[in-house]
């Protein structure tokens, strides 16, 4: 019985001391490569050649480039019925330096405007600009100079800008992974939500100070799309970290937890990371106005004045949500009307509400 331990003990001893031996080595990454936002964009290869053949490689370049990155212009729609431009522009100006806005449009004159950079070469190189009368220059906040569209305002943000991670080699920073979606929002100004937290690395305390990198979707051999992991991951924070790799280059800022790992968990809504450092600065429209103001692209404000909607007419919205075509097209009507929109799932449905609300 002793001579069978003793063999199993020792081979035990070598299969471990072999597989310690041959595990392949990962290399070093330069932290500098790591943590930074540097995305890049890979076709569908036919598509790719198809859009190369149409605007050449050199344009079809800039044109992924241009996709990876936000504007560095928010576009919001006044509500006319309850506001003015000129009185929501003034209640801008004040919320905005009251949040140290003015400080960072300050310091977003020295940062690297990449996206700038590319929309104008592209509009240089290939014909006149699709926003002709907007003028931002010194000031960070203005009309559209457009008559039919003197509701829409733009305020100016800056980007891309570096961020110190603080990463140390002995000590690995503390992260938290978001999703693509939630990313997107921060990118254009907004906070971590904890809908939108996917992992985080272990240990986390509320107040501590953690990187905010961002969880791609992969294509699964099954041909679906996921991030390769599930919600509630704990990061090791290291080379030998199964996802590592996948991160690099996808960090978007730094952040203060407003939560324990625990509790980041355990809750279903909530601000989960207060953002501090962005690589993209644009103000927090959440709650601003709420009324006066709403958060739109322009092209959709643009497809409620193609519609050029009546007085007293009836219109039907069928893709509706998040409802803000839907509340143009009533602001437009002057509310004399019907406004009939649609959507496909309950919870667009209750995004409509909110917003018509």
């Amino acid at each position: 019985m002793k001579k069978g331990r003793d063999w199993f003990l020792k081979t035990l001893r070598r299969t471990f001391i072999n597989l310690h031996r041959h595990k392949p080595s990962v290399p070093k990454m330069d932290p500098a490569e790591r943590f930074c936002y540097n995305p890049t964009l890979r076709w569908n290869p036919q598509v790719e050649d198809y859009l190369v053949k149409a605007y050449g490689g050199q344009h079809f370049s800039r044109i992924s480039n241009a996709l990876t990155r936000p504007s560095c212009y928010s576009c919001i729609r006044v509500n006319t019925l309850s506001s003015t431009s000129d009185t929501v522009i003034k209640k801008l100006l004040s919320t905005l330096q009251e949040r140290g806005w003015q400080n960072n449009i300050a310091e977003g004159a020295n940062a690297r405007h990449h996206s700038d950079d590319l929309a104008e070469a592209s509009l240089e190189n290939d014909g006149p600009s699709l926003l002709p009368s907007v003028s931002i220059q010194d000031c960070y906040i203005s009309k559209c100079e457009i008559s039919s569209l003197d509701s829409v305002l733009f305020i100016k943000g800056s980007g891309p800008h570096t961020i110190d991670y603080g990463v140390k080699e002995d000590k690995p920073s503390k992260e938290v992974v978001v999703s693509r979606k939630c990313a997107e929002a921060v990118l254009r100004g907004a906070q971590v939500y904890v809908p939108g937290v996917l992992a985080c690395s272990a240990h986390v305390e509320k107040g501590e100070p953690v990187a905010v990198s961002v969880a791609v979707e992969q294509a699964g051999a099954d041909g679906g799309w996921g991030v390769g992991f599930t919600r509630g991951t704990v990061l090791q924070g290291s080379e030998t970290d199964p996802y590592y790799s996948e991160r690099s280059g996808l960090y978007i800022g730094q952040g203060t937890a407003m939560m324990s790992r625990a509790g980041l968990f355990r809750v279903s809504e909530g601000l989960a990371v207060d953002m501090t450092s962005r690589v993209f600065k644009l103000p927090s429209f959440h709650k601003l106005l709420e009324g006066e103001i709403f958060l739109q692209n322009l092209p959709s404000i643009i497809t409620a004045h193609a519609l050029d909607p009546q007085e007293g007419e009836k219109i039907l919205d069928m893709c509706a949500a998040p409802g803000g075509k839907t509340t143009a097209i009533a602001i437009l009507m002057k509310d004399k009307g019907e406004v009939i929109a649609v959507d496909r799932s309950h919870n667009k449905v209750h995004l409509l509400n909110l917003t018509g609300a």
